[in-house]
């Protein structure tokens, strides 16, 4: 694969993993429900294949850790804003290369 194409695969990668973060927290801030499978599912994909969100959260971890089942929903929520963040950060980057 080319760098160009690369490239704008993980252009298109990133807003996807955005928009599906936003469908779920706004959805959780709009009506205040939450699919906590879903809300978990994407939290742990993205803590595998993204390795700035891995790290970010391998060093949060160092200092505390809280097991899904006993975290708040706000603490999921928090959890997801946080990787989206991450990931805006790398779009912005991205785009402006």
């Amino acid at each position: 694969m080319s760098n160009s194409i690369k490239d704008e695969f993980d252009k298109v990668s990133l807003i996807k993993d955005i928009r599906e973060i936003d469908s779920i927290t706004i959805n959780y801030q709009k009506y205040g429900s939450l699919d906590r499978n879903e809300a978990i599912r994407k939290i742990k994909e993205l803590r595998i294949t993204d390795k700035d969100i891995a790290a970010a959260t391998t060093a949060r971890l160092a200092t505390s850790s809280t097991p899904f089942s006993q975290s708040t929903n706000d603490q999921i929520v928090g959890e997801l804003l946080m990787q989206r963040n991450i990931l805006q950060a790398k779009l912005i980057k991205k785009q402006t290369e």
